[in-house]
């Protein structure tokens, strides 16, 4: 009865889909848990773990209440700088095209005539416009080739977009920051609730989604299961000052669970700040790259032209 409410209150169709299925699989007999680890995409094994031990522990209630504040905290946190990033994302791939389609009309159609009309005036012509003409000959003759390079790049980019995410130069050091507050609010969240450090560690590499960082964590953890303290092994590993120290005062007080959660704000709050003009910077500092490409282009082809008279 409870999912059958919860479900009419999706508006999201793929969340209303969800509540159904775990609705159908609850009334056919299955556990809540064993339901939610059919979907890994929406709950992560720790998180399973949890319920299923709530359930065996008739505590139902409170989990569900405390996993519900968690996420919403998450949620809460990713949301709003995922949909930024998304965004400028999605601008840049709109400009990068259209501007790779003004270059394609250029370099097939335009510079060919250029070329043909400069070779019949004989002379010299500017290493640039030589350069520009070279390039597009290459790029008539070989499109198939340069467009295959381009695909296998573009599926190259995907097989490492974790990678691509965490260290692209723009980007990465958000997507770095937004990974450090899920990893540390999951861990203090799983430490509140009496969970051990190395298991709240894995749930902060399962809560992350992304291959690098997790396996940055698991590097640790397996440390810390080896008898190191876990500021020695976030060193080790190479991360921040800053979790170091929270790290190493929270294990020193035995409130490791409040250092780690501060530090998740703090970086929540630092992202909230940076977020903004890094994206603004980096759509003038595109329009300015591809513009110049763009005219670069255009005088390379006009330039035997304003010098007409010592060419012909």
């Amino acid at each position: 009865e409870a999912l059958d409410i919860v479900q009419q209150d999706q508006e999201k169709p793929a969340m209303h889909n969800l509540i159904r299925a775990i609705h159908t699989d609850v009334k056919s007999g299955m556990s809540l848990a064993e339901s939610w680890t059919k979907y890994p995409q929406y709950f992560e094994p720790f998180i399973v773990d949890m319920l299923r031990e709530a359930e065996q522990q008739n505590n139902l209630r409170a989990t569900l209440k405390k996993l519900a504040e968690y996420r919403e905290s998450m949620d809460v946190s990713d949301a709003d700088l995922t949909q930024r990033i998304v965004a400028s994302s999605i601008y840049f791939w709109v400009v990068f095209f259209i501007i790779l389609n003004v270059a394609a009309v250029l370099f097939v159609y335009v510079i060919p005539v250029f070329a043909d009309m400069f070779e019949s005036f004989g002379g010299e012509l500017p290493a640039l416009t030589q350069f520009i003409i070279v390039l597009s000959d290459f790029l008539v003759a070989y499109w198939l080739l340069v467009f295959i390079a381009l695909i296998g790049l573009v599926v190259l980019m995907l097989a490492k977009w974790d990678s691509v995410k965490v260290y692209s130069p723009v980007f990465g050091s958000l997507f770095r920051k937004m990974m450090l507050v899920r990893s540390w609010r999951t861990c203090a969240f799983m430490l509140s609730n009496q969970a051990s450090l190395t298991r709240a560690i894995e749930a902060a590499a399962q809560a992350v989604h992304n291959s690098v960082y997790a396996g940055l964590l698991q590097q640790a953890n397996q440390q810390v299961a080896a008898g190191k303290t876990l500021p020695d092994a976030l060193k080790a590993v190479g991360f921040p000052k800053k979790v170091i120290h929270a790290a190493m005062v929270g294990t020193k007080t035995n409130q490791l669970d409040k250092l780690l959660d501060n530090v998740a704000y703090i970086y929540t709050k630092q992202l909230y700040q940076v977020t903004g003009p890094t994206i603004r910077i980096f759509n003038l500092l595109l329009l300015i790259l591809l513009g110049s490409i763009v005219g670069l282009l255009v005088i390379g082809m006009y330039m035997p032209i304003f010098s007409m008279g010592s060419v012909i």
